[in-house]
Parts: C-alpha cells; sequence; structure tokens
C-alpha cells in the first residue's frame, strides 16, 4: 500500500498510526534523486484519485510524505512491513493538471521553506574572506578551509550561486529526501556501501566510460597588479647654512611639490624656512682702481645663518604580472584516448590585489525586492571611498551616513579596507603566504576537476524495490557480475529513480553509479621542498623577482646628491683681496643641490612560474585494464 500523507509543517514527524486514516492513496508515481551540476536536489510525483470537492491539498498543508507498507507476497517470500515506512517528503510546487479527470498527478520537491535562504545561508559559512588570517603553515585541519575558498577566484556576486563554494571541494550539496535537511556528500566517500552479489540484479549492468581526463590536466592563473609606493621621509629635519647672498637663497628656496630633477618620481614634499640670523661680520679687503680712493681699502659684510628643514616623497608604480602554470597528472589506469586531441588549459585572472573587493558596497535597497536594506550589528559595508562596519542595528538612510540625523550614536565606524595584497610595495605575490592561499586554491580547484572526470565509469542497472528505497546518492554500491571488467566494481551513486507503476506491483529501482579506474595505492608523504594541500602534493618552480626599484627601502633612501655650493667660507675666499668683493660674491651665490636616483618604470613585468603536483592517489573502484594482469 502506498499512501501521500499531508503535515502541517515541513518537519512534522510522521504518523504511522494516522497515516491510513489521513492518506491520499497512491496509484503510480516514482521519486528521483540524482547530482545535477553541485547539487543533489530531489523530488517526487504521485498520481492519486481525483478527490474533487474536497481538494487535492487539504487545510491548504504544501507539504505531504509519501509512505508505504508493503505486504507480505506469498509468490516471493517477500517480508512486508511491519508499520508503514516513510520514503519522502516534499512541498507541493505546481498546481496538478487536468484536474477534472479522474485522477490528479501531484509533484513535490523535497525541500524546506526558504530553500534558496537555507542553502545561501550554508554556503555563505564557508565563505572564507580576507578578514582570515591565513598561515601557510599551520595544521591544515585549521587552513583547509581557507584553501577550498578564495574570494580572489570570485566576483562581487558570487555569493548568489552557492555553488561556487564548492568548486575547490570535492563535494555536492545534497537535500534529504526524508528529512529534507541540507548536507554535503563527498564526490567519492561514501559513509554506507550497498552490497550487490549476482542474485540482487535484476539484470545484467550497463556499464559506460567516456570522457576521462588527460594523463596531464593544467590549470593557469594569473595575477596582474600595480606595485605601489608613496610616502616621504625627511632629507633634513633641522639644516643650516651661512651665506652672504641669502636673500637670493631664500628666494630659490624650492616649494613643496616641485620635482627633484625631472620624471624621476621624487617631488619636494616639505621646504620651509625655519629662522635666518645675523652671522659675524666679515671685512673684505679691495684691490684695484675700480672704487678710487677706496682702493686698498676694505668693506664689511654680514652673511645670515638660514635654518631650514627639507622633506621628499616618491610616487612609484610599476605594473606587475605573475602567470602561474599548474600541471596535475591524472593517476588513472592506462586508457586508450586520442594522441591528436590536445586539452587546452583553462586560464583564471583573478581579482584585483589592491582593492577590497569581497566586501560589499552600501546600498539603500535589495536590488531584487526593492526593499529597503536593513544592516544587522557587525556588517560590513564600502561607502564614500572607506570600509565600515555597523555599529547599530538601523534601516538604509536615505544616504549613506556615519552618525544619526538626532545626534545619537553612530551607526558606523570605520575599518581598514582588506585587500588581497596588503602592502602594495611587494613585487611578488604568490610567494606570499596570501598568494599561497590562492595557490592551493587553484591545486584543489584542478584536483575536483580531475575527481569528477576520473569518474568516468558509468554503470546503471535494476535492483530490487526493497533495496532500492533504502539507497541515496550519499552512499555508494559494490556489485558483481561476470560481464563487468575484473567481475565487480564500487560507485558512488549519482542517481536513484523508484518507479511505481500502475499497477502497484513491479515496483523497481534504477541506479546509477559513477566509478573511477584508479591504480590505487598508499597515500604519499611529502617530501624535501615538496607542500601539500588537501590530498595533492606538489613542488613550486618560480623564477626570481626583477626589482628596479626597491620599493621598500624608498623610505628610507638617502639623497644621491644632497650638498652645497658657495657656502659663505668659499664666497670669502673667492672675494677677499678681489677689485670687487661685492660683485665676486654676486657671481658665486650660494646654492643647495639635491638629487634622488630616478624610479626607473619598465613596461611591464611578467613573471612565469610553475607548480607540478604529484599524480593523486585514486581508489581503484573498477578495473577497466585486466588484461594488463593487474589484480
Amino acid at each position: 500500500m502506498l499512501g501521500l500523507q499531508y503535515i502541517s509543517s515541513y518537519e512534522a514527524p510522521f504518523d504511522p498510526a494516522a497515516a491510513r486514516d489521513d492518506a491520499y492513496f497512491v496509484l503510480s508515481g516514482s521519486i528521483i534523486e540524482q547530482r545535477v551540476g553541485s547539487t543533489i536536489a530531489p523530488s517526487f510525483k504521485v498520481t492519486v484519485e481525483n478527490p474533487g470537492v474536497a481538494g487535492f491539498m487539504p487545510s491548504a498543508n504544501r507539504y505531504a510524505i509519501l509512505w508505504e507498507q508493503r505486504a507480505f507476497n506469498p509468490a516471493t517470500g517477500e517480508a512486508g512491513d511491519p508499520a508503514p515506512i516513510p520514503l519522502a517528503r516534499g512541498r507541493l510546487v505546481p498546481l496538478p493538471t487536468g484536474m477534472s479527470g479522474d485522477t490528479i498527478e501531484l509533484t513535490f520537491r523535497c525541500l524546506p521553506p526558504g530553500s534558496d535562504d537555507v542553502i545561501e545561508a550554508a554556503a555563505n559559512a564557508l565563505r572564507i574572506g580576507e578578514e582570515f588570517e591565513y598561515d601557510p603553515d599551520a595544521d591544515p585541519a585549521d587552513r583547509l578551509d581557507a584553501e577550498y575558498y578564495d574570494p580572489l577566484y570570485f566576483t562581487a556576486d558570487a555569493t548568489d550561486d552557492p555553488e561556487t563554494v564548492l568548486v575547490a571541494r570535492p563535494e555536492v550539496w545534497r537535500w534529504d529526501r526524508a528529512t529534507l535537511a541540507l548536507r554535503r556528500t563527498h564526490l567519492v566517500e561514501s559513509d554506507i556501501t550497498h552490497d550487490l552479489d549476482f542474485e540482487g540484479l535484476d539484470a545484467p549492468p550497463v556499464l559506460t566510460a567516456q570522457n576521462p581526463p588527460k594523463p596531464t590536466t593544467r590549470l593557469r592563473i594569473v595575477a596582474n597588479w600595480t606595485q605601489l609606493a608613496k610616502g616621504r621621509q625627511t632629507v633634513s629635519e633641522a639644516d643650516s647654512v651661512t651665506t652672504f647672498t641669502w636673500e637670493d637663497f631664500i628666494q630659490s628656496f624650492p616649494q613643496p611639490g616641485a620635482a627633484i630633477g625631472s620624471n624621476t618620481g621624487w617631488t619636494m614634499a616639505e621646504a620651509e624656512i625655519l629662522s635666518v640670523t645675523d652671522s659675524a661680520k666679515v671685512p673684505f679687503s679691495i684691490s684695484g682702481s675700480k672704487f678710487g680712493n677706496a682702493s686698498g681699502g676694505t668693506v664689511t659684510l654680514l652673511p645670515k645663518h638660514i635654518e631650514f628643514r627639507l622633506a621628499a616623497a616618491y610616487d612609484y608604480q610599476q605594473q606587475r604580472s605573475e602567470i602561474l602554470d599548474i600541471s596535475l597528472p591524472s593517476g588513472l589506469q592506462v586508457l586508450p584516448e586520442e594522441d591528436d586531441q590536445k586539452e587546452k588549459p583553462d586560464t583564471i585572472t583573478l581579482g584585483a590585489l589592491n582593492i577590497d573587493s569581497s566586501t560589499p558596497e552600501w546600498q539603500y535597497e535589495d536590488p531584487e525586492t526593492l526593499e529597503r536594506m536593513h544592516y544587522n550589528v557587525g556588517d560590513e559595508v564600502l561607502a564614500n571611498g572607506s570600509a565600515w562596519t555597523c555599529a547599530v542595528e538601523h534601516d538604509a538612510t536615505e544616504t549613506f551616513v556615519v552618525y544619526e540625523v538626532d545626534g545619537g550614536a553612530d551607526l558606523w565606524t570605520r575599518r581598514d579596507k582588506r585587500a588581497p595584497m596588503r602592502d602594495a610595495r611587494n613585487p611578488k605575490f604568490f610567494d606570499l603566504p596570501r598568494g599561497v592561499r590562492a595557490v592551493r586554491h587553484a591545486i584543489l580547484r584542478l584536483y575536483r576537476t580531475v575527481l569528477l572526470r576520473s569518474q568516468c565509469a558509468e554503470t546503471t542497472f535494476e535492483v530490487p524495490w526493497d533495496l532500492a528505497r533504502s539507497i541515496t546518492c550519499a552512499d555508494s554500491c559494490r556489485i558483481a557480475h561476470r560481464k563487468l571488467p575484473g567481475g565487480e566494481l564500487v560507485g558512488k551513486v549519482t542517481s536513484v529513480e523508484l518507479v511505481i507503476p500502475e499497477d502497484g506491483v513491479d515496483r523497481v529501482g534504477r541506479i546509477t553509479l559513477v566509478s573511477i579506474p584508479g591504480n590505487g595505492g598508499i597515500e604519499p608523504v611529502p617530501g624535501s621542498g615538496q607542500k601539500q594541500t588537501g590530498d595533492v602534493i606538489y613542488t613550486e618552480s618560480y623564477r626570481g623577482v626583477t626589482t628596479p626599484v626597491n620599493a621598500f627601502a624608498l623610505q628610507g633612501q638617502e639623497p644621491r646628491v644632497y650638498e652645497f655650493e658657495n657656502i659663505w667660507s668659499e664666497q670669502v675666499s673667492a672675494a677677499n683681496g678681489a677689485p670687487d668683493p661685492v660683485g665676486v660674491i654676486g657671481q658665486n651665490p650660494t646654492r643647495l643641490k639635491i638629487a634622488f636616483t630616478p624610479l626607473r618604470e619598465e613596461d611591464l613585468l611578467t613573471r612565469r612560474m610553475s607548480v607540478l603536483c604529484e599524480a593523486p592517489v585514486l581508489p581503484k573502484q573498477i578495473n577497466l585494464r585486466p588484461d594488463l594482469g593487474v589484480p
């Protein structure tokens, strides 16, 4: 007997005692659970007698449980069910068609209320942002989640798709058809493995093998950024000079913002005369006859002592690019392939390294629902060129404001932006701890791709109903049949179809498995110079970094030239005893010469790098090459 029992809520417990009284008797139907992309969302359909006036959804209850209680079969000797057994529960989705006929077909999806919000929240819990202080040498259990998800690989709207958090995880989302709970299940591993021998199969299984990965799969990731170094340094906190040409020195003293040289990247950040004081008078003898009776006499001049302060500013920019090629051997048995077909590696260009792209922009209203945004304490946004954290729960104001209009508490507090490249002076990225995270995420992405394609042996078969109704896509099956290569195989369930024909007698379960023809073996251990992320061991091969300018040293870099010309003592030596001491001094004014080594900016500097992974240890779930004599 098959029944459909409507329930008051999606999580209402199944009541076997009331099942028969409340049941809609099911004439035929099907339950389907299969992996589509990175999500398993079961559903079921049932055909029942048209209840007519009573309606197809009593008490407006949208959720129902499909259950059965099989009677003893004297022909086969199959034992019956002592009590009703729930098969699935779900939400009625579309209105049934043909509601004036003798029967109607009802479709249910095995999803809880607000399923989009449920899976979005579960996905967001796996998104590790830039606030995470990643340590490449930490225990794998403490860093692996950050390697599974890297915001550098996603756009700002990636949160709209919960499957994006699984692109590097060997898992898929799965809604439980019995409880409607959301879980993740491994692509290959299972907690339950159903053993099916020859007698357990109604017909020989259908085995197909196609699209295995190439012997080596490659992925290229590209990081582009602008190396930046902007700042100032004190050239002289309090320097001084004594000169007779003090007026000229003051007039020609540099102004803030003036360039130091031509296109050198250096400017004068600060230039200030601190004081001008009289120094000791100096007498000069006059030779010649230019001044008549004054010739042979003396002239006394008054030098000035000038104190000043100078600071220089630097502005260095260098376009950089790192191109990293990652190679991962398949670890499969030797399989036939097309020698003339080459697989073009995918290329992923990372997001901006100098921009906080993981923090959303402040919005007044939700762009999808057009409802006014509500911000809770701790929410983070970007607005007015800064990053902010919500300090007081509130509905969005007309425009972004930090303070409440009535002078109350601050709505927002400023915080530092979280850019992947924390220090823009860095001339490299993939070597840095944050870059290591990006590299390991790419390796895990590649591993997941290889793992999926390694499940290239697909087996479809039918099993008795009593067994099929207990199988889900979280399970694996082991089957044995003399026509299978190697005689048996193990595979992860990717599809379950439970078919209930109109007569309700010949119920059957159609199961699809995917198996990996791996080589098996013992998990390797990283050797000298090797690193590991997840189940993958790899070796880096990185070229050196071209550094025309040491951006980290600019703040302490001294001027290449810092010297005075014609200070007062030199002016005295040149003018004393001259026919015209004043004229000689005027021709030899005091000058301060400053020069810095130019900040040489090159065209785009490209650094090519590579990572070679060890072949992963893949389980030998099926032996497609028994001809090689390998057990």
